[in-house]
């Protein structure tokens, strides 16, 4: 089975790196974050529902091509988006949905990020500064606006309304 990666593929892969469950392959958060994921899959077509197991706080499914491919992705991030096109957006998007978010103060931020997001991030042009295991986006109406259209979790955050007119 030859597994070719799609933006679509790319937000589920953001949304599982940064939310992961080791049972199988699968996130674990907020009812939100669960059931999105478990609808992507099944659209995607990646498992079947009967296929598709749920714990307390994750939601995950048993397949080891696509757990490789996922592991391959992860592995090959720095390659794989460093242009601003839509497989980056929903990959970001993906990680936004499942680890980011705006505070009070509209500062926007990924949690549980590694060197390797800095550097991608960096690679985009989105500048970035270290909090911790945090990144606050430095010009986050820029950032918003690139993944804006590919978040499916957060979508209705206010804070998506002024980056409408960002460019």
């Amino acid at each position: 089975m030859k597994i070719k990666l799609t933006p679509e593929l790319s937000y589920i892969i953001g949304l599982w790196r940064k939310a992961k469950c080791f049972d199988g392959l699968g996130v674990r958060g907020g009812k939100e974050l669960l059931e999105e994921f478990s609808k992507e899959v099944l659209d995607k077509q990646l498992t079947t529902s009967d296929k598709l197991l749920t714990g307390e706080d994750k939601v995950y499914f048993y397949h080891t091509a696509y757990r490789k491919f996922f592991q391959e992705i992860e592995k090959e991030q720095l390659e794989r988006f460093k242009y601003l096109n839509e497989y980056a957006a929903n990959y970001l998007a993906g990680m936004f949905d499942a680890a980011g978010g705006v505070d009070q103060r509209g500062v926007v931020s990924l949690s549980r990020t590694t060197s390797q997001d800095e550097m991608m991030m960096l690679r985009l042009g989105f500048q970035t500064r270290r909090s911790g295991d945090r990144l606050i986006i430095e010009r986050p109406l820029v950032f918003l606006a690139f993944i804006k259209n590919y978040v499916k979790v957060q979508k209705g955050h206010k804070a998506f309304e002024y980056a409408k007119g960002a460019k």
